[in-house]
């Protein structure tokens, strides 16, 4: 191999990694319940935190249990953007979405030892979601 290819291939190594690195988890429907599941809250609590309504949540809770989609898949953009703000309603509770690796799965799990930082949304908020 010639120095130049190997240059060339380290490159096209370096800026696939860069490009993987920024690309945020789409979590699974799964995920996404066990998320809810470790913080103990139902989906209206889920929904007045993310600022979503408790149909979106579960359906995304439930998407691809029959046809094997995910949200990335289907294309649709509100749901793209309902799924970034739950996890980001997740993410303010100190939930972790954690990738696949070669020798793990994926999952979730409190981002600090000490667990959960943020507090339930308030119950005028959930109750708008009813």
């Amino acid at each position: 191999m010639s120095t130049m290819a190997f240059i060339l291939n380290n490159v096209d190594i370096f800026f696939c990694r860069a490009f993987f690195a920024f690309m945020a988890i789409i979590p699974s429907a799964e995920m996404l319940r066990a998320a809810r599941a470790l913080l103990g809250w139902n989906q209206r609590q889920l929904a007045a935190a993310a600022a979503v309504s408790r149909p979106t949540v579960h359906k995304l809770e439930t998407r691809g249990a029959t046809r094997g989609e995910n949200a990335r898949e289907s294309g649709d953009n509100a749901t793209l953007e309902s799924v970034e703000a739950i996890v980001q309603a997740y993410e303010a509770q100190g939930i972790e979405f954690i990738e696949a690796t070669s020798s793990t799965g994926s999952g979730v799990r409190w981002r600090t030892p000490a667990g959960r930082i943020g507090d339930d949304p308030a119950e005028e908020a959930v109750q708008r979601k009813l």
